[in-house]
């Protein structure tokens, strides 16, 4: 097959989408389809230059559009509304896919103009927002998108999104497939480069944390918990890595600023460098991964943990808990409780034996349930059966 993705953002910009975009690019081109990335340009790569990264699929980054935004001699309106197409036909003309994937709600709209034009492209769709009723019209942006405009299918990487879909649109074009991670072996000397890059020595403790920096994360409440187990006498260390990307910059600053109050800002690391493909030897280099998110629509991060053989503590949230679905993989507690959530991560801090039973029992169950070859072929399978029905 020949496989266009479409997402408004891509590695190295760190998110559950971008992940899922880059994983399913990555397993279908294995797999010995074609497939080509459409995607925005990010903040700090200059337009039309090219990928940082060697790839085995091809990735369109637009950036032209911005220019027609600001050209007085077009409509503000309109081209918020259309300045993409352009640079799509293009791409996609130049490409010409059996099968068109789109990653959002907002590159719906666009993938459905781009269906209805081009005859015989079958279009399947894939969410991650978790809460776009929460938005302006955000109940309406999904009646249209699920509803009116109709995928051919839709890719649901959990209960929590297929429930959504099937509320908004035919459930015989649901399909769940959960969402699976690659599993990483990541080497001894990687794995001290990594603890040597945030200062720490062979006997500190690190704690790991991955995800845009937004409220719905948790990180106030990790940032809180870690404050309170003494991290200077035990020699503790919390990194947090991520970017405000659709997130918020205010509550970046308001975490830093609360790691000060709280007495361990220097004891804490934010690093907003890390890459999806970097992941795994950052949780790798930690002894144990935090993810103690309000929200999840299935939680990546806490797969990506399990899949590098470190516990972790999550929380009991709907999402997590079609991941942690026996009580040895991993340590779940109430979401936005700082107190439980401390005396978890002080348990398993404190008991080197108990930190490889949850590691190896996590690992075991990512591998047998949520590994990334499957999610591929399944996905491939929907997929298939589109392009021969159009």
């Amino acid at each position: 097959m020949r496989v266009a993705i479409l997402t408004a953002s891509f590695d190295p910009v760190i998110g559950g989408a971008e992940t899922y975009a880059l994983n399913l690019a990555e397993g279908l081109t294995a797999s010995g389809h074609q497939v080509l990335v459409v995607t925005d340009t990010p903040h700090g790569m200059e337009p039309g230059a090219a990928d940082p990264r060697t790839r085995s699929y091809g990735v369109a980054r637009l950036w032209r559009y911005r220019d027609r935004l600001f050209d007085r001699q077009k409509l503000p309106w309109e081209e918020m509304a259309f300045s993409l197409a352009g640079e799509l036909k293009e791409h996609l003309d130049d490409f010409r896919p059996d099968v068109l994937v789109s990653n959002s709600l907002d590159t719906a709209v666009q993938a459905a103009m781009i269906r209805r034009s081009t005859p015989g492209l079958a279009w399947a769709a894939a969410f991650h927002e978790h809460a776009p009723q929460d938005e302006a019209y955000g109940t309406g942006r999904m009646a249209v998108v699920y509803g009116d405009l109709r995928p051919d299918a839709v890719l649901a990487g959990s209960q929590f999104y297929a429930e959504r879909a099937r509320e908004y649109g035919p459930a015989e074009a649901v399909h769940v497939i959960h969402h699976g991670v690659p599993m990483p072996e990541v080497d001894a000397r990687t794995t001290a480069q990594w603890r040597a890059r945030y200062g720490l020595r062979d006997d500190d403790l690190m704690i790991a944390c991955v995800g845009r920096l937004k409220a719905r994360k948790g990180m106030t409440e990790l940032i809180e918990a870690f404050a309170s187990l003494t991290p200077r006498e035990r020699r503790l260390r919390l990194v947090i890595a991520g970017t405000v990307s659709s997130a918020s910059s205010e509550y970046a600053e308001r975490l830093r600023s609360l790691a000060g109050e709280l007495g361990c800002a220097d004891l804490v690391s934010f690093d907003e460098t890390v890459v999806a493909e970097q992941v795994p030897a950052l949780f790798s280099a930690a002894d144990l991964v935090a993810q103690p998110s309000h929200e999840e629509g299935l939680g990546l991060a806490v797969l990506e943990g399990m899949a590098a053989r470190r516990p972790v503590v999550t929380t009991r949230v709907k999402g997590i808990n079609e991941i942690v679905t026996r009580d040895d993989v991993a340590v779940q507690v109430e979401a936005r409780d700082p107190r439980e959530l401390a005396g978890a991560m002080d348990r398993l801090l404190g008991d080197p034996g108990l930190r490889k039973a949850y590691a190896e029992a996590g690992h075991a169950h990512v591998r047998e349930n949520f590994s990334l070859p499957v999610m591929v072929r399944r996905t491939a399978e929907v997929l298939g059966s589109l392009r021969e029905g159009r």
